[in-house]
């Protein structure tokens, strides 16, 4: 995998400022260009001119990081972030709650760019004190799975990664709504893990024989019941997980204000950082053997 330039949001909070130092990191890491633009969303009042104060920023990082970095001259709306992205092999940002009257329907600013962006995000959340090490994968064993998970291995090198697939109750509730009897309904819970773990066993089986021992830790995994998002945020948790790893699937806008996606909602409720990957792009990838995203092309 390589990234040939990413791109860092900034709104001057310390969250942001988080993002901007694991995205210099990130730079280093990969030999990346980091660019660094200010986000405004909103009539904010600043005591210095904004772009010049990233440009600062982006000098020291560049010397502390000895990475190039730069600062885009001038602000930008969330819209024009996302089209920066499109060229982009990463997008880096804090999770940004900010809501605009004017696109109440599209969620927060964070909602929004998981939505919107065609490339890969990573949501900072925590200061960046070490390289992710320890690494939470949610898949949902469909056959994409198997390109997230060579995603998020790749990414960060972590000593520990582990997968985690959630039984969704919606079906327990359905039997409950019928008067299925529990024994019935219970019968059928443990059914679902039985057949979630063989799955990944399968999973964990194949990726094993494909990768070579130097090629990364081994593969653990843990099947959990409940809502995906916040079982995977309540697992993080456990775990103490540095980064989550989760994949996106293209949505309509009216799904996005109702219910928002998986990725989305695990954004906001993960106490750590998460990765989101766009699945359909991820898989064209490892189909066409380029072995990673490629920046700018929706396929």
């Amino acid at each position: 995998m390589h990234f040939d330039s990413i791109l860092a949001v900034s709104d001057f909070t310390a969250l942001s400022s988080h993002a901007l130092e694991r995205a210099a990191q990130l730079a280093r890491q990969h030999q990346a260009i980091l660019r660094l633009v200010h986000v405004a969303e909103g009539p904010t009042t600043f005591l210095t001119d904004p772009v010049a104060r990233l440009a600062h920023r982006a000098r020291q990082l560049a010397r502390r990081h000895e990475i190039s970095a730069h600062a885009i001259e001038r602000s930008a709306s969330l819209n024009e972030v996302l089209a920066e992205a499109s060229a982009s092999t990463l997008l880096v940002m804090g999770p940004l709650l900010q809501r605009s009257w004017k696109r109440f329907h599209l969620g927060t600013t964070l909602d929004q760019a998981v939505h919107g962006s065609v490339c890969p995000l990573l949501v900072v959340k925590q200061a960046p004190v070490r390289p992710y090490e320890k690494v939470l994968v949610a898949v949902d064993l469909s056959p994409h799975s198997k390109s997230l998970i060579d995603f998020a291995s790749l990414f960060s090198a972590p000593t520990v990664l582990k997968l985690f697939h959630a039984i969704d109750t919606i079906e327990d509730a359905k039997l409950r709504s019928a008067n299925v009897s529990p024994d019935v309904i219970q019968a059928s819970r443990l059914g679902s893990r039985h057949q979630a773990r063989d799955r990944l066993m399968q999973l964990v089986g194949g990726l094993t024989v494909e990768r070579p021992a130097s090629a990364g830790p081994p593969l653990v995994f843990e099947v959990g019941n409940g809502d995906p998002a916040y079982s995977t945020a309540l697992h993080q948790q456990a775990t103490q997980a540095d980064l989550v790893v989760v994949g996106k699937r293209r949505g309509s806008a009216l799904t996005q204000f109702f219910t928002g996606s998986v990725a989305q909602r695990l954004a906001k409720w993960a106490a750590g950082d998460v990765l989101i990957a766009p699945l359909d792009q991820l898989h064209a990838a490892a189909t066409a053997d380029t072995g990673w995203w490629m920046g700018g092309r929706d396929v």
